[in-house]
């Protein structure tokens, strides 16, 4: 299981992230070549990409008191209408190393308010 992104597919002016994205764009393309190498031993290989979740990682560049109010402002980028949360990725990833995703592989799955279906 891998974790990418939505930046991996879709660039954004208001958030110029081009070696993050093309980092995750690597991670995709990996994503979907490990899923054809190790299909024959049964391993699946899967990526979710979110878009703007709530998570301590933007404490490298923005200060701990101003995250949450800094990335509300976002909340209008996703359709859905809010950025979204540590346990939406978690629940996305459990669905996919669970049984009831047992044939699926190579996915990258967008769980990102809607983002990727285009925004409003």
């Amino acid at each position: 299981m891998n974790i990418g992104s939505m930046w991996a597919h879709q660039a954004v002016k208001a958030t110029p992230s081009s070696a993050y994205s093309m980092q995750k764009a690597g991670l995709h393309a990996l994503t979907k070549h490990l899923a054809i190498e190790l299909a024959e031993y049964g391993i699946r290989v899967n990526a979710v990409a979110p878009a703007v979740v709530m998570s301590t990682i933007y404490k490298s560049f923005i200060a701990e008191e101003k995250i949450e109010e800094t990335l509300q402002g976002f909340n209008a980028f996703h359709p859905l209408g809010h950025i979204g949360t540590p346990q939406n990725i978690a629940d996305a990833i459990e669905f996919l190393l669970s049984e009831k995703a047992s044939w699926i592989t190579g996915t990258i799955m967008n769980v990102d308010g809607g983002v990727m279906a285009g925004r409003h």
